[in-house]
């Protein structure tokens, strides 16, 4: 392998065979005190390092000592315990590929990505631990950017999941890591792997948009015009540990609106669930689109929004389906709490369990009446980080930390362009192995049509199964636009299967 500056550049680690430093330094550590550090990280609240939310104009362009060392944020927390202790799982990689068709300049490319890492600190944090496991972030100088480079004979997805899966040492690793693949002068595909600790779908899509817009300034001679940072990631992070009062208010909220709740969706599977508790499950994936009119009928006819009409939409079909009254989805945030860290990288994602009650057979309207009632109140209180609200609601009886099975997902604006100057760009989809649930819907409104991502845990369900469920959804939607004054139980599931477009997952 070779760099851009045709120097050897590190192969590409080996998944299964590495072992992080940050793993030898937690062997010392006794479980008793493993466990401890689990617990408490999970479960704490404001750490010491308290201060003012972050505002426009409180930061310097040079770090202060407070944005170069700090405690994690939250996310940053629940990412670093799930790889810490659940061996590393790629699932916590998030993997972007561009397909470039053109005359590459290896150069502006390499210039762009060292613009990104300089610019956000976050891409140059990595996370020592101390004698008693507990990780710190720190945040580097900025330093030259190696791109490797490799020229790739055929197709190169053997060595696009290889590098998908490599692991990230936390300890010593920035959690970027890029690698071009040469098919050709006029050919090549960009992959990047980040670490899920740094970056989440709505901070991705700022990466590809200054990446593209960085390379596009330098391949011409010019400085790039990107907006304006005034807080770094570190800012947010000790603004978080500040907030104790304000998490313990909400906390109260989620105990009692999840108080009860139930602990397993009770979806029919196709083959019996194992007993194992399993972090990560086999996944598979399809796509479909499904026309978006009836859903935006039902926003006017009920004063909703889109996201409260299809959580209804997906609740009452899996209720249907899985005999329940009492249905319990998780959805993300973005957990941005002031415009001044809308620009950053970095990862900001909360997640939210929404409940749904759809006993005493309510029409759609009193349905979507309540959705949004409770959707309301929990935007209200969405700061609190997730981990605290598994930690205080309760387990399930299996003994897993999870409140729900199924995941709904809503991306409200569509994705801007990618363009880079003599460049045909194509963002190549992600490949899908593992899932955390038994059931995502990823929704993204697109001119006439919902498009929708499903993954699925594969070893539970048959793909004809989901195909189905995604039937059901659609007709839901259509049926309850048509008349939002009939009773749930006068919705019946469809009899003929709905046309979908082929997975394009392998």
């Amino acid at each position: 392998m070779t760099t851009a500056a045709g120097q050897a550049g590190p192969s590409l680690p080996d998944a299964a065979g590495r072992r992080t430093a940050a793993q030898t330094r937690l062997d010392s550590v006794s479980p008793a005190k493993r466990a401890l550090l689990a617990k408490r990280l999970a479960g704490r609240g404001a750490g010491s390092g308290a201060a003012a939310a972050p505002t426009a104009g409180a930061t310097s362009p040079a770090l202060s000592a407070a944005q170069r060392r700090g405690p994690l944020s939250f996310p940053e927390e629940r990412f670093w315990i799930a790889y810490t202790f659940e061996e590393q799982s790629s699932a916590y990689h998030v993997p972007v590929t561009l397909h470039l068709k053109g005359e590459l300049s290896v150069p502006a490319l390499t210039e762009a990505l060292r613009t990104l890492t300089a610019r956000h600190s976050i891409l140059r944090t990595r996370y020592p631990i101390g004698p008693e496991g507990e990780p710190t972030a720190v945040v580097g100088d900025p330093e030259p950017v190696e791109l490797p480079l490799r020229d790739v004979a055929g197709h190169p997805w053997e060595l696009l999941d290889r590098a998908t899966t490599a692991p990230f040492d936390l300890e010593l690793d920035a959690p970027i890591r890029p690698l071009l693949l040469r098919l050709s002068d006029d050919e090549h595909y960009l992959h990047i792997t980040l670490h899920h600790i740094a970056t989440d779908a709505w901070a991705t899509n700022i990466l590809l948009q200054e990446l593209t817009t960085a390379y596009t300034a330098h391949a011409r001679g010019e400085r790039p015009t990107l907006p304006e940072l005034t807080v770094q990631y570190r800012d947010h992070a000790h603004w978080q540990r500040a907030q104790a009062e304000r998490f313990a208010r909400q906390l109260a909220y989620w105990q009692e609106t999840l108080d009860g709740a139930p602990r397993d969706l009770g979806l029919p599977t196709d083959r019996p669930r194992p007993p194992e508790h399993r972090p990560l499950v086999p996944g598979r994936c399809f796509t479909a689109a499904i026309p978006a009119e009836p859903a935006v009928q039902l926003t006017r006819s009920t004063g909703t929004t889109l996201f409260m009409v299809l959580l209804a939409a997906y609740s009452a079909v899996l209720g249907r389906r899985a005999g329940r009254q009492d249905v319990v989805v998780g959805t993300p945030v973005a957990g941005r709490p002031d415009p001044a860290v809308d620009p950053l990288i970095g990862c900001f994602i909360n997640t939210l369990a929404m409940r749904t009650d759809l006993s005493g057979d309510p029409t759609v309207a009193g349905l979507l009446s309540c959705v949004r009632e409770r959707t309301l109140h929990a935007y209200e209180n969405q700061d609190v980080p997730f981990q605290q609200v598994i930690e205080h609601v309760g387990r399930r009886t299996d003994g897993r930390k999870a409140l729900f099975q199924a995941w709904l997902a809503l991306q409200n604006v569509p994705d801007a362009p990618l363009e880079m100057a003599g460049l045909e760009v194509e963002e190549t989809p992600d490949v899908v192995e593992a899932t955390k649930f038994d059931l995502t819907f990823h929704l993204l409104p697109a001119a006439d049509r919902l498009e929708l991502r499903v993954e699925y845990d594969s070893s539970l369900f048959d793909e004809v199964t989901v195909r189905g469920l995604v039937e059901e959804f659609s007709a839901w939607l259509t049926t309850a636009a048509a008349d939002p004054d009939r009773r749930l139980s006068e919705i019946a599931p469809p009899a003929s299967d709905l046309e979908v477009p082929p997975c394009p997952c392998p």
